[in-house]
């Protein structure tokens, strides 16, 4: 692991050297290009230091982080009674939660931009199942949800009513899907830049919309997937974490790095919304919630960019372009493996959920320690009241 660590430090460190060779060559170009090319060469450089300090780090645990990526599995019929929601759940981390969490007895939701892909990756858990003997497929339901369609959003509950009940209460709301790498700044159709909403403002009014449907007899705990690029989100100007105006939340004064700006930034507000919901859950024994990084894992989720699969961007295998993408996913790790924390924080009883709540964790299922600027309780604050305006949803936790 160690050495596969080594090696993708090694990779960007020569992409950063070619952004640094491609400026200097580049001078003739007009202002704005050259801000642009800067960008993405202080990105890099950004990356490069972020992933060595990353090896040096995990140098003397090497072992342990061996022993921890280990595919984790539930007990067969540990999570019947439980009621699991997985957003982007028909590809990538959410489909193979929904699989392992289905074979492990979970009443499972899996939510779909359509109902045919929904229909889809329901057979592909059917499948998952029936290879293993599980016979009890009945409990597998999917959802229609866009989350980049805030009255999709908004309505999700009542299409999670009519078809479990409104006495079917949730123990497990797994905020999982996510858009990264957008080359262009995106609107969706309420007017937000597609990142923001799709990573944070949707999940966000997600929760909001769910959270009476949480089961308080038992339990319940929202998972929020965030990333380890949050650690290079930075605010207009360069310095780290948000600003408290939290101007470019919406990309409108800058949009850098082909999406990774924006891409970076949700993911601190993935962390920042776990941390006031917990805050503001405070005497609620029955609530917990955790953010997490799966690791670096080859899926769809980088379709969008420069390193996207030779199939998705109609690549010869000769182009530098289809090169660089099986470099990349040749360094990152199993998807089996990236769901690992996820399904994990899934499946620990309540009295340990209790005790780990609020806290980011790593793809070896530990805690992790966060930087000052993820851990800002005041702009927690002002970011939760600010996606409450642009929602229109008073969020209460009660």
């Amino acid at each position: 692991r160690k050495i596969k660590l080594i090696h993708v430090y090694c990779r960007i460190v020569l992409l950063y050297c070619l952004f640094e060779k491609r400026t200097t060559l580049s001078l003739s170009l007009s202002p704005s290009r050259q801000q642009a090319l800067y960008n993405r060469k202080f990105f890099l450089r950004r990356v490069a230091e972020g992933t060595l300090l990353s090896t040096a780090v995990i140098t003397d645990q090497a072992e342990a982080a061996i022993t921890n990526t280990r595919i984790y599995a539930p007990k067969p019929k540990s999570l019947e009674g439980k009621v699991i929601i997985i957003t982007g759940a028909t590809t990538g981390l959410g489909l193979e939660s929904a699989k392992r969490l289905a074979a492990a007895g979970a009443t499972t939701i899996l939510t779909a931009r359509t109902e045919e892909k929904g229909v889809n990756a329901v057979n592909k858990v059917k499948t998952h199942l029936s290879e293993r003997s599980i016979t009890n497929i009945d409990n597998l339901f999917s959802i229609t949800l866009n989350l980049d369609d805030l009255e999709s959003v908004k309505t999700f509950s009542q299409r999670y009513v009519e078809k479990l009940g409104r006495n079917t209460k949730i123990s497990v709301l797994m905020n999982n899907a996510g858009v990264a790498g957008i080359p262009q700044r995106e609107l969706t159709k309420d007017g937000y830049e597609r990142t923001f909403q799709s990573n944070h403002l949707g999940p966000f009014l997600l929760t909001a919309k769910l959270f009476p449907y949480l089961d308080r007899a038992n339990g319940a705990r929202v998972i929020n997937v965030s990333s380890k690029l949050h650690s290079f989100a930075a605010a207009v100007g360069g310095k780290l974490g948000l600003s408290e105006t939290l101007e470019n939340l919406n990309g409108e004064v800058e949009y850098n790095a082909d999406g990774w700006q924006a891409y970076s930034l949700s993911k601190l507000e993935n962390i920042l919304f776990t941390q006031e919901l917990q805050r503001r859950s405070e005497g609620l024994d029955w609530f917990s919630t955790f953010s997490l990084h799966p690791g670096v894992v080859g899926t769809d989720i980088w379709r969008n960019t420069y390193v996207a699969k030779k199939e998705q961007q109609n690549l010869s295998s000769s182009s530098i372009q289809s090169i660089a993408s099986n470099l990349f996913y040749g360094s990152t790790i199993s998807i089996e493996e990236g769901a690992n924390t996820q399904i994990y924080l899934s499946c620990i009883n309540n009295n340990e959920a209790k005790r780990v709540k609020g806290l980011y964790f790593g793809e070896d299922r530990q805690p992790r320690k966060l930087e000052t600027f993820a851990n800002d309780s005041n702009i927690a604050k002002l970011l939760w009241e600010r996606s409450e305006a642009l929602t229109g949803v008073e969020f209460k936790v009660e």
